[in-house]
């Protein structure tokens, strides 16, 4: 990728020998020699050597016994050092603008040319690479799928037997249904990371995962009027999307709302806003009243829920998801700091966002599931808490073992 810069260095260097060299051939020409493409350049050269040694460039017979004298006046001599200030001034930027476009074509006729080879190189090392991290993390992670597999068939036997039954809190279940279902989602990106070896990218899905298990506690503890305003306040949230579709669209280059779609939006949002109160046009307005602020944060949404205590894992997450200089400095996927800057896959640091991921989906799970609890509910939050511990005790020992294969002892 360093062809480009070489070559406009070597321009840049060359520009004022080349015009030279051009004015001393054109001298030549008039007296009856032309110089070959490649005499030229070897005059080209040695110009540049500022060597003080005679120039041959006949070796001919009979050349020997030409005579030639050619001289610049002060006259060509200026002409030369303008011309040069022309090209520097001028010609340089169109120079450079004509090098980037014909490299970059050529680069990419290469890559589509040779991609296939390198793309079946990759495959084979990313084949490699995790047939290595499931060595390791293979227990754990297979036991984090079935503890999804259990949330899921929970979930969705859960929600078939309260409905049949005419819930009195029927908004209030649609939502915590709806909830546990993006919360399972979840869970499975998080999986496909961990079995890619992105640690910190699962992290940084499990803080969206924590998010849904703080907003399904809170609902399910203060009942249907809750889920309203929360089911409600889509209309606030569609009308800050509007706004900030507004001020970015022409510069997209995207379709400009119109004044009656933006003027629609807005006056839902106005009338929840009426209906609830000025509190309710807030981020998370929705749980103003119950929070009792009239700006409530996620971190009063998580102490209300009783999860706050996960508030430092919280913080962990979102190093990956900000560009604030901790999340640059610190990776779980590297074993200890290091001058190595991590740019893809690693075998490290799954444990944290693996055990996690299957706490905040007990979570979840447990607040759709309390709405109506049978037997058979009890039994499989019994069995999805035990296999949430399961998952913690299988992803601290690949964690050990990682540290052991490694030499490295295990921190205390």
């Amino acid at each position: 990728m360093r062809t480009l810069q070489a070559k406009f260095e070597r321009v840049l260097l060359e520009a004022p020998y080349r015009l030279l060299a051009d004015r001393l051939a054109q001298k030549l020409a008039d007296a009856g020699v032309q110089l070959r493409p490649q005499e030229l350049e070897k005059l080209v050269e040695h110009l540049q050597s500022d060597s003080g040694e005679e120039f041959r460039f006949r070796t001919e017979q009979g050349w020997e016994e030409r005579q030639l004298s050619i001289s610049l006046t002060d006259e060509e001599t200026q002409e030369i050092l303008d011309r040069v200030q022309v090209f520097l001034g001028g010609s340089l930027e169109d120079l450079i603008k004509s090098e980037v476009e014909e490299i970059s074509h050529d680069i990419l006729r290469t890559l589509h040319a040779t991609w296939k080879r390198e793309s079946g190189r990759q495959e084979r090392e990313r084949a490699g690479f995790q047939k290595r991290l499931m060595r390791v993390w293979g227990p754990a992670i297979d036991r984090l799928r079935m503890t999804l597999t259990v949330a899921r068939e929970l979930g969705a036997s859960h929600i078939e037997d309260v409905r049949d039954s005419a819930p009195s809190s029927p908004r209030l279940l649609d939502i915590l249904f709806r909830l546990h279902a993006r919360a399972c989602q979840v869970a499975d990106e998080i999986i496909c990371l961990l079995e890619s070896g992105f640690a910190d990218g699962a992290m940084a899905r499990w803080r969206t995962l924590h998010e849904i298990a703080a907003v399904a506690f809170l609902l399910q503890g203060s009942g249907e009027s809750l889920a309203v305003r929360y089911r409600d306040h889509e209309v606030v949230e569609s009308f800050r999307a509007a706004k900030a579709y507004r001020e970015c669209s022409n510069r997209l280059g995207y379709e400009p709302m119109t004044d009656e779609e933006y003027d629609a939006v807005q006056r839902a949002r106005d009338a929840a806003v009426k209906k609830y109160g000025r509190d309710f046009g807030s981020e998370y307005g929705w749980a103003a009243k119950v929070i009792g602020k009239s700006s409530p944060s996620l971190r009063d949404i998580e102490e209300a829920a009783q999860i706050d205590h996960f508030r430092a894992h919280y913080r962990m997450a979102s190093h990956n998801v900000h560009a604030n200089p901790k999340g640059v400095f610190f990776k779980l996927g590297l074993l200890n700091e290091s001058k190595v800057l991590l740019s893809g896959r690693s075998n490290a640091g799954l444990a944290e966002p693996g055990h996690s991921c299957a706490i905040s989906l007990m979570h979840v799970t447990v607040a759709l599931c309390v709405l109506g609890p049978t037997l058979d509910v009890l039994v499989g939050l019994r069995v999805l808490g035990s296999l949430t511990n399961e998952v913690g005790d299988l992803f601290a020992q690949a964690h050990e073992q990682l540290l052991a294969d490694v030499g490295k002892p295990a921190p205390r």
